[in-house]
């Protein structure tokens, strides 16, 4: 019996050696190769700011969803190439579990959550819209400066629409792309607004100032045309004082002065109708800039005629004061 067992003793020994360095192989390969770590917020933070689309490890673990949403993650891809520029979108579909907890579950998580990555981590280049698709609560959340509530729950009720005759992939890419459209439509009409708006301003103005420039025009003109019709009194006075001075005698200390007088009320004449074709040349536009400089040559001009008029006059009465007139 002894010789028996000591027979069998070093077999049965070996076995159970053999059984703990397996066991301790175990454990070290278990050491050795850490284990899968779900995905996070920050991993859909990168993602959205990296490929401006991110679909999360539990979203794609589902069967369920995932066999009536295939193409998902290639299909968001086409779907936000297409929309740059002044039209970037970025969107995230995930479950409640990446959402961090103090920001909520469901789709309030999802919006608030949203808001913080829009405000204040997808910021170098804002994106134009982001769209936050919890496909745990099936709903969707439209993140937007430059779109009113009503705008937002608008496209999101038919997206939900899009869902129900298609899938939800393709609900996010619609909610993704009238939400796009819809910021560049309202920045269109605003720059039109705005463009409308200032020419109505330019129009007004352009009519305020051609109404003042008629009737600077024409109060002018009324002004001028009284100087001219004195020039032509003050004229016709020069031609009869100038004949009536020809029956003076040629030589004689009489006809010395009035010829001086008449020589000077002849020159104020003279430099009177230079004067009155310069303003009847004058512009709205300067009478406007310089109109207070014209106004006093008007005035210079109306009394130069009224010098030469009164000189005349005093020639006249000279000329009909001697004797044998």
């Amino acid at each position: 019996m002894l010789n028996r067992y000591k027979s069998q003793s070093p077999v049965k020994v070996k076995g159970l050696r053999a059984v703990i360095l397996s066991v301790l192989a175990l454990l070290v390969l278990l050491v050795s190769v850490p284990l899968a770590k779900a995905d996070t917020g920050d991993d859909l933070a990168r993602g959205l700011a990296n490929q401006r689309f991110y679909v999360s490890d539990a979203v794609k673990a589902n069967t369920n969803f995932m066999g009536k949403n295939s193409n998902i993650e290639s299909e968001l891809r086409n779907a936000v190439s297409k929309l740059g520029g002044n039209k970037d979108t970025r969107i995230a579909v995930f479950t409640n579990g990446i959402i961090p907890p103090q920001y909520g579950t469901g789709l309030p998580g999802a919006e608030s959550y949203g808001t913080f990555l829009y405000n204040s981590i997808l910021t170098n280049p804002k994106p134009t819209v982001l769209i936050m698709g919890n496909a745990e609560a099936n709903g969707i959340s439209i993140i937007s400066n430059k779109l009113t509530t009503a705008e937002k729950q608008e496209i999101i009720r038919e997206a939900a629409n899009v869902a129900i005759s298609k899938n939800y992939t393709a609900a996010v890419i619609y909610a993704g792309e009238q939400a796009a459209n819809k910021v560049t439509s309202n920045a269109t009409g605003s720059l039109l607004t705005t463009i409308g708006t200032v020419v109505v301003v330019l129009l007004v103005i352009a009519g305020g100032v051609a109404y003042l420039l008629v009737s600077t025009k024409k109060k002018w003109t009324q002004k001028v045309k009284g100087l001219e019709q004195r020039a032509d009194q003050v004229s016709d006075q020069v031609l009869k004082v100038s004949d009536e001075i020809n029956f003076l005698p040629e030589a004689s200390p009489s006809r010395d002065r009035t010829n001086a007088e008449f020589g000077a009320a002849t020159q104020n004449f003279s430099e009177a109708n230079t004067r009155l074709r310069e303003l009847q040349k004058v512009s709205p536009v300067t009478l406007l800039l310089k109109g207070p400089d014209y106004r006093r040559k008007l005035d210079l001009t109306g009394a130069q005629f009224e010098q030469a008029s009164q000189g005349l006059s005093r020639v006249e009465q000279q000329v009909r004061s001697l004797p044998g007139y």
